[in-house]
């Protein structure tokens, strides 16, 4: 891989360039030589007296559309081995992974679109196409000096300190820690005792648990990509201890209901408890925190099956010789109807708990999404009940009683039946699991 020593920027309105490459780090490149920046207006490549470059959309619609002539033909008089980026809403998004990239590029181009976007046909002439956000801007020069000045403070040289483009934001795939300086105390906030202690292991350390803490609290998605270590993990499950003690709700409870809940051909009926259901949701709700796991069924025998099922591997010789299995088990409970489970979690909690019903079909009601229910938990005082059925779903009066109605899981199929084992855990996973958040 080179090194980037020329940029070419296409663009309308060139003059919107000339302060932003006078100034800082970027004035000092060009001035010293080590990169070149070339502004092209491709309406000088416009044909006819007018010199037009944008023209109404066949079909119809509001605004003006960029003619696919003037581009490319400003386009083709680029040197060989230019990579031409179009730069669009429409893009791949630009993160510090696309600017290492680009900076190890002999030669970029960028195409500062304006008006209603481009003629599809220009998209066959580029190379790339790059998006700087979810958000609309008159046109693409500013998305081209974000571009720059990302890809040319990560050139050779450029910055004074060869060590600041690894230790910075996404870098490592993190946000970067928080940074302090003169005065150590500023209107009643210290700075953290750890950073002017001198010692470097504890510092490192804080800094690393801090940018785990930020990319977890406000980028989950960069976290999700993470290739964490050993102590990246350990650092996290720190994290999360601590976020447990401190946030809403106080108490989650998982329910799995047999009665009331449909068949396949729509009458309300009870189910028989599996085996399989007992010890696999008890593991799930284990790993996520559950307060208890409560297996709802109106026949007594049922219960007891539960019941005696859980006693085995408690008290008798399984439970020491898989601690793992007994561990689980002490969460399950069992209820004659739903609102046992709510009377019993109100009178331990001191508090009714919000019933959140789940269901692979909603048959009609309204339901809340996930991102907006993880929002509503994490400031949640109040008990959670989530509630599982069995069969073909939780009958009307099982869903017409909760509080909420979450919406489907859904995959990118239309096949929709899991098993409810499957269904508790993808959704315990994705309202209190590390990469949900």
């Amino acid at each position: 891989m080179g090194v980037l020593a020329e940029i070419h920027v296409l663009t309308l309105f060139p003059d919107l360039f000339d302060g932003f490459l006078r100034e800082s780090i970027l004035g000092k490149a060009l001035a010293d030589g080590r990169l070149a920046v070339r502004l092209l207006d491709f309406r000088d490549f416009a044909e006819g007296k007018h010199r037009s470059v944008d023209d109404v959309p066949y079909g119809g619609g509001s605004g003006m559309v960029l003619m696919p002539g003037p581009l490319v033909a400003a386009l083709e008089t680029l040197p060989p081995g230019t990579r031409k980026i179009l730069l669009t809403p429409q893009g791949r998004p630009f993160d510090q992974a696309a600017a290492a990239r680009l900076a190890g590029e002999p030669r970029i181009a960028l195409c500062c679109g304006r008006y209603e976007g481009f003629d599809e046909r220009i998209r066959k002439h580029v190379d790339e196409e790059l998006s700087l956000g979810d958000f609309v801007m008159q046109g693409g020069e500013v998305a081209a000096m974000a571009v720059i000045e990302a890809v040319v403070r990560l050139l050779p040289g450029v910055l004074h300190n060869a060590d600041s483009p690894a230790e910075e934001s996404f870098a490592q795939g993190l946000l970067e820690y928080p940074q302090y300086t003169r005065p150590r105390e500023f209107r009643g906030r210290e700075v953290p005792e750890v950073l002017v202690s001198g010692h470097h292991e504890q510092i490192r350390r804080w800094r690393r648990r801090e940018a785990l803490r930020r990319t977890r609290d406000r980028r989950p998605d960069l976290l999700a990509r993470l290739a964490a270590t050993a102590e990246d993990r350990e650092l996290l499950a720190e994290l999360d201890r601590e976020a447990a003690a401190g946030r809403g709700p106080g108490r989650v409870d998982v329910a799995l209901v047999h009665h009331p809940v449909r068949a396949r051909t729509g009458e309300t009926i009870a189910t028989s408890v599996t085996n399989l259901d007992i010890h696999d949701i008890a593991r799930a709700s284990r790993t996520y925190g559950v307060a208890a796991y409560h297996l709802v069924t109106p026949i007594a025998l049922q219960r007891e099956l539960v019941e005696t099922v859980a006693a085995h591997w408690l008290e008798g010789e399984s439970g020491g010789r898989v601690p793992q299995r007994a561990d689980a088990l002490r969460l399950v409970r069992t209820a004659a109807a739903l609102g046992d489970v709510v009377e019993t979690i109100r009178r331990e909690a001191g508090a009714a708990p919000l019933c959140v019903a789940t269901s692979a079909d909603p048959r009609g009601r309204p339901t809340v999404g996930w991102a907006k229910l993880r929002g509503r938990l994490a400031a949640e005082t109040r008990p959670v009940l989530l509630v599982f059925g069995t069969g073909w779903g939780l009958a009307d009066e099982a869903l017409d009683a909760a509080d909420l109605l979450l919406e489907p899981i859904a995959g990118p199929t239309d096949y929709n039946h899991l098993s409810v084992r499957v269904a508790a855990g993808v959704t315990l996973d994705r309202l209190f699991g590390r990469a949900g958040r």
